[in-house]
């Protein structure tokens, strides 16, 4: 592997527009300094932005490759126009190079239906494996979770909610170098029967296999808990489960601080409880989720992700790429 990782960093697409990604992306490059960044977008837009760069940071240029690309992928674009007719987007360009092996990975901030059905299209699914699923971490009361679907697919049959634990094992397990985490389906509860009928599929499918450490069904209250390595369902219950996490931490940090300010602390001591609190729930540093099941590497970013979120999302992906995680996913499929 090559000790220098080149990523595509689609610059549209996101609520905040490219002058966000180009923050983020020169926070990077600042910090990185084994980092090349294809930043993808419309020449006329990009290169404005590249003129107003801080002197200190010009050098940091040589490292950002600005890559036209006029078209822009909206999310009112219907699939079918994006595949057929918007080859010169940002996003189709990007999921490109890194379908011709001109960059490692591609992170984007757009539309997850046309980032899903370009990564298909451009990358290729990994043999056997029906579709890709959005794959993040939230944090628990014993460190963090994997969970899959996050949103890519609303609907999941038993077979492809099983693949999804196939595929996160081997992240998991790839990621912590241990073999022995532990994988769970989320249900509204644990007893024999209970669920839609495709959840009870999948769960005979996930027993059947030797190779999978599974241990059953878990209730959305034990995931908090720390009672799994890796948690599997379908997109549509996986994007209610993190939407309503970080809306659960964000109203816990906001009366934390509240109560907090009217106690006897120090400054000093509510800052520490404060950073605490951030490094574990921030929803900013939890940003990117790994398309997992293509030959390649694709990562979501929040649509409405800021520089700092967005820059938590490339430190992510090159981490990806340096663990060589693609290839280890690819060898065991």
């Amino acid at each position: 592997m090559s000790s220098h990782y080149t990523l595509a960093l689609d610059a549209m697409g996101g609520d905040l527009g490219p002058s966000t990604s180009l923050e983020a992306a020169l926070a990077c490059l600042e910090c990185y300094p084994r980092l090349t960044l294809y930043w993808v977008g419309p020449q006329s837009v990009l290169a404005p932005l590249l003129e107003s760069v801080k002197v200190e940071q010009v050098s940091l240029l040589q490292r950002l490759h600005c890559i036209d690309a006029p078209q822009v992928v909206e999310k009112t674009d219907d699939l079918m126009v994006i595949l057929r007719q918007k080859q010169n987007s940002s996003m189709y360009i990007a999921l490109a190079l890194v379908a011709q092996g001109k960059a490692h990975a591609c992170i984007s901030c757009g539309s997850s239906a046309a980032l899903m059905a370009l990564s298909r299209h451009l990358i290729k699914m990994l043999p056997g494996y029906e579709r890709p699923a959005f794959a993040s971490h939230i944090p628990t009361r014993k460190g963090m979770c994997l969970v899959l679907d996050m949103g890519a697919n609303l609907t999941s049959t038993g077979q492809q909610l099983y693949q999804f634990g196939q595929l996160g094992q081997a992240l998991e397990a790839s990621l912590q170098q241990d073999p022995s985490v532990t994988l769970r389906l989320l249900n509204i509860g644990t007893e024999s029967g209970t669920g839609q009928a495709q959840v009870q599929a999948a769960d005979a499918l996930l027993k059947a296999d030797p190779k999978l450490n599974y241990l059953g069904y878990i209730e959305p209250q034990e995931i908090f808990e720390g009672q799994a390595s890796v948690v599997i369902c379908d997109g549509y219950a996986g994007n209610i489960l993190i939407k309503s996490g970080e809306g659960v931490s964000n109203m816990l940090a906001h009366s934390l601080m509240e109560n907090l300010t009217s106690s006897d602390l120090t400054q000093v001591q509510l800052e520490k409880i404060m950073q605490a609190w951030q490094s574990q729930f921030d929803p900013n540093r939890l940003n990117g989720a790994f398309l997992l099941g293509l030959q390649g590497l694709v990562v979501k970013s929040h649509s409405y992700a800021n520089a700092a979120a967005l820059q938590y999302a490339i430190e992510a992906t090159q981490g990806y790429v340096e663990m060589q995680v693609a290839k280890r996913l690819q060898e065991d499929s």
